[in-house]
């Protein structure tokens, strides 16, 4: 699970306190604290989570800011709002809920100005620089933190040694790390300093899982067009295979060092381009650049390498397929393990369910999972990134369970899926709110992922699709519709919500997973992810194909909700689920 470490409420207090003294031997109004680590990545262990150490909240994404004077502020989208409140603190933390069609980093800012905040501290290798300059806007100066300096005043908890970086066969993942860089710079004095770790992965066909839940490793790389310099720390250990790549040379050193290094590749190579994308890059790694390259050759390139990698080659897409059918029946014999042992009577748990998911996946390969395993029973269900199922919640046979899990198999990619199941069968007819809600929810589903589409159409609007059968009746969720997949099990440059403007293009891979939950009661989520690709017979149109074929719960359908449209796509989808095993349906 993915509270690994257990903080009470009196250390984060004191935590706090020191903090606030810091904040006053320098002079500041307040300090920002981010959720990510110096890689900036969206799942960071808990023990190198600086903001865990502040809140106790354990979701994946957050911000905070500590005021001098005041409770500490934690902001949280729609996915976390019921797991924040049940999580901190409330004498010392106070929750900021930020909208669906608002976003956390909107309301920090504005709280910045609401709260006359004008020297704001923040932690330069934890901040990204595109972040920064937003804060920027709101404060009269951004004092930089050195790294190390909170290590000084809180004691985190260490990382465990990092495993071996190993490449993965080409058969798994496609194109040579060559073919991937002469595609992408033209110039052999061009360069883009790189910091997204599934990037650096997937450039150098190299997997590490250093993190929970990640394929990737630790690294920072300097990409050209006939070399990828990776920058990985001393002890990290590097496969045989994986240093004979051609054109990826591995440097193990201190990543305090490696500007050093650039320096002397920069005096080889005489860049005169080097890209960074202000996103990904964190403050502390941009002034590193400025001194070395000036700010006269530094180019920003928003989304860095995921316009090239989001989109999937045949290879990939064959891969991922190969691996959601392996997930496909972890999820299956999860869901049926679940109705065979209530069924026959035995007691088993919420926290039972978490562990046997694991359990099917590593019978059908899977390497890691792809995430903390979401296992929400009852109303737990409502709590919509749910990350600390209970021994003490036993599954009733009325019980409606959210389970959401994904897995790693061969070649390190990613998958995704929520199915949400009654524990029962028709026979034990499930409470109808929660038929109205799983139905609405499949309608939304089922209307997005059978959509046919132009090319470049934007995000937003198949979000709409998606929420349109559930807003008839008054319903919504507070979350998008959909992300990106890929190496990491969310992936730039294809996003499906209410405010994406991000283009439909062949190739890419993106979740559909709208949802219902209601406090105290529970929730409905059905996540597929799918690719895009040019429709068979109407030229200039796109549209969808599932990777994912685990069937539905018929105890939960009401069929006279649906089309008749609706039920002929349905039958087809179930069909071919029953064709591999995995439908939920009895003869």
């Amino acid at each position: 699970m993915k509270k690994s470490i257990s903080l009470s409420n009196q250390t984060i207090k004191s935590n706090i306190q020191k903090i606030k003294k810091l904040v006053a031997d320098k002079n500041l109004d307040a300090m920002y604290i981010s959720s990510f680590d110096p890689f900036l990545n969206e799942y960071v262990p808990l023990e190198d989570n600086h903001r865990y150490y502040l809140t106790g909240f354990t979701g994946s994404m957050a911000e905070v800011l500590v005021l001098a004077n005041g409770k500490v502020r934690l902001y949280v989208d729609g996915r976390y709002h019921e797991q924040a409140d049940l999580e901190v603190n409330h004498e010392e933390i106070f929750v900021v809920k930020s909208g669906g069609d608002g976003s956390t980093t909107s309301d920090l800012v504005k709280d910045l100005s609401k709260h006359n905040i004008n020297r704001l501290g923040y932690e330069a290798d934890r901040t990204s620089l595109g972040y920064l300059k937003r804060l920027a806007t709101a404060v009269h100066e951004t004092i930089s933190i050195a790294p190390g300096e909170l290590a000084k005043v809180i004691d985190f908890e260490k990382l465990p040694e990092p495993k071996e970086v190993k490449l993965i066969p080409r058969e798994f993942r496609g194109r040579d790390t060559l073919e991937k860089t002469r595609a992408i710079f033209k110039e052999d004095n061009e360069a883009m300093y790189l910091t997204a770790l599934d990037s650096i992965a997937w450039v150098t066909n190299c997997r590490g899982y250093h993190l929970p839940f990640l394929s990737s490793f630790y690294a920072r790389a300097l990409v050209t067009k006939e070399k990828v310099f990776v920058f990985v720390s001393p002890e990290t250990p590097v496969s045989a295979l994986a240093k004979k790549e051609y054109g990826v040379e591995f440097i193990n050193l201190p990543f305090h060092d490696i500007s050093k290094e650039i320096e002397k590749i920069h005096n080889t190579l005489h860049l005169k381009s080097v890209w960074f994308d202000p996103g990904m890059i964190n403050a502390a790694d941009f002034g590193m650049l400025v001194k070395i390259f000036g700010t006269e050759k530094l180019t920003e390139k928003a989304g860095g390498f995921y316009d090239w990698q989001s989109i999937k080659e045949p290879v990939e897409i064959q891969q991922m397929q190969a691996s959601f059918k392996r997930a496909d029946k972890a999820i299956y014999n999860t869901i049926k393990w679940v109705k065979d042992s209530v069924k026959a009577g035995k007691k088993i748990t919420e926290l039972d369910l978490y562990y046997e998911t694991s359990k099917k996946y590593n019978e059908q390969g899977s390497k890691d999972q792809s995430f903390n395993t979401i296992a929400g029973v009852g109303p737990n269900g409502s709590i919509i990134h749910y990350g600390n199922p209970s021994d003490e919640v036993v599954i009733k046979i009325d019980d409606m369970i959210l389970l959401d899990s994904g897995g790693y198999f061969d070649g390190g990619f990613a998958t995704d899926t929520t199915r949400t199941f009654f524990a029962g069968s028709s026979e034990d007819r499930p409470h109808p709110k929660k038929v109205e809600m799983y139905t609405l929810v499949l309608k939304g589903l089922l209307a997005c992922q059978s959509a046919i589409f132009p090319e470049g159409t934007k995000g937003i609007v198949l979000d709409g699709l998606a929420r349109n059968p559930m807003r008839k009746k008054g319903y919504d969720y507070a979350h998008g519709t959909g992300h990106g997949v890929g190496i990491h099990v969310h992936e730039p440059g294809v996003r499906l919500s209410s405010i994406s403007n991000l283009p439909m293009k062949a190739g890419q891979a993106v979740s559909i997973e709208p949802g219902i939950y209601i406090p105290g009661f529970g929730g409905v989520r059905l996540e597929n992810i799918v690719y895009v690709e040019k429709h068979p017979e109407y030229e200039g149109m796109l549209h969808f194909k599932s990777f994912v074929y685990v069937g539905f719960d018929p105890a939960l359908i009401d069929m006279k909700l649906l089309s008749e449209e609706e039920k002929s796509i349905l039958e087809e989808y179930e069909a071919e689920c029953l064709r591999r095993g995995t439908s939920l349906r009895t003869k």
